[in-house]
């Protein structure tokens, strides 16, 4: 009997296709392709038990560029290509991935425009894990940071990170993510703590108790120890009025699409064994990230251009249609074997505009500029804050 890997039941982000051409914004039926055959070939790179016990052949995983419908002869046209130029994309087994139509879904009436949108203020370790916690017999080791939970100066809270080796099963060895795990389950209300994409240790503002814009964030104190082992110093900070992380207008696109998955061999075995596998893949294995694949950027805030697309499964995978088709030139192996699974996808996209005109910051307690202007209510108090 195999054992459950919860630490595998996650999101997680889909890796390009191909790191020279990465998704684009408003490119739904190519990023819908690019994210099956990035996720598809790691699925059969043997990293997986559920693909290396199964086949002993790792298929050749093509996208192709030409719209193609559920019917049989669709599903010809594809394999009269693949056989055209078969020495050119390498040997059977193949996956090739079409698209079928796109159908827009307006996400909003009138307009793309989908939220105001800011990171939280964080602070960052400078080292990366693991980090050694191990306190040894004595007093636990603490960091304090300064927040304000209701966004107003008048709310300032200073928080206690309290670090006991028993919260970790090895306390010589914990990393970012096990850290700000444990941590988020029985400490944190006014703060949230994650794993950057290079293992380093976040503290964000924001948390079941507090807001997360307005605010400021701020280290104040700790034990000189755990401010050298993972990587802060007294008087780290950041806060919502950074220029460096503006507020940004959000806009996004959405559309229904369907994907073809055709699995073709010159062997009826192995098609068929590949075939089961593939429908695996998105009946059953999926279900771990709940049948959705993301960008890069809801895990990684450094990344540019950022990649925001969201992939959601409609549960509802089917194979289509089935041929078999004679291999031109008398070699060995004397059929094409080929199967057409339909994917019914949801695809949302959003591309982020930094607000640059001033003033951007007007979410505060009292706004206030420089320049003449017209008497009247602004500038003034901000009664959303009282």
């Amino acid at each position: 009997m195999s054992n459950e890997d919860l630490t595998t039941r996650k999101y997680i982000a889909t890796e390009p296709f191909d790191a020279n051409d990465p998704p684009k914004f408003s490119q739904l039926v190519e990023t819908a392709k690019d994210a099956f055959a990035s996720e598809l070939t790691s699925f059969f790179s043997y990293k997986t038990t559920d693909a290396s016990s199964k086949i002993s052949e790792m298929p050749n995983i093509q996208k192709f560029e030409l719209g193609a419908s559920g019917r049989e002869d669709s599903l010809e046209t594809v394999v009269n290509l693949i056989m055209a130029y078969g020495d050119t994309l390498d040997k059977f087994p193949m996956i090739s991935i079409t698209s079928m139509n796109l159908r827009e879904r307006n996400m909003h009436l009138g307009d793309n425009f989908v939220a105001n949108v800011q990171y939280p203020p964080s602070i960052v370790s400078s080292l990366a894990g693991p980090y050694d916690l191990d306190h040894g017999s004595g007093d636990a080791w603490y960091l304090d940071i300064q927040t304000y939970p209701d966004g107003s100066t008048s709310s300032e809270t200073t928080s206690r990170i309290t670090f006991q080796r028993t919260m970790f099963a090895d306390p010589t060895s914990v990393t970012a993510e096990e850290l700000s795990a444990r941590i988020n389950m029985i400490q944190a209300l006014y703060y949230t703590c994650a794993e950057t994409h290079d293992g380093k240790f976040r503290i964000s503002t924001g948390g079941p108790c507090a807001v997360a814009v307005p605010n400021t964030i701020e280290v104040t104190a700790g034990s000189s120890e755990i401010l050298l082992r993972l990587g802060f110093v007294v008087g780290d900070s950041d806060t919502y009025l950074n220029t460096d992380n503006p507020p940004k207008n959000r806009y996004g696109i959405a559309g229904d699409l369907s994907i073809n998955v055709d699995v073709v061999s010159d062997d009826l075995n192995t098609r068929t064994e590949l075939a089961d596998l593939v429908s695996n893949y998105f009946t059953f294995y999926m279900e771990k990230r709940r049948f959705q694949l993301l960008g890069r950027s809801y895990f990684d805030r450094s990344l540019s251009p950022e990649e925001w697309f969201h992939i959601c499964f409609k549960n509802q995978f089917s194979w289509s249609s089935e041929i078999v088709k004679p291999r031109q030139g008398g070699e060995q192996y004397s059929q094409i074997f080929a199967i057409r699974g339909t994917v019914p996808i949801f695809i949302e996209d959003f591309i982020d505009r930094k607000l640059v005109t001033a003033p951007v910051f007007l979410d505060r307690d009292s706004i206030s500029y420089d320049e003449d202007i017209p008497d009247g209510d602004y500038p003034g108090t901000n009664y959303l804050k009282l």
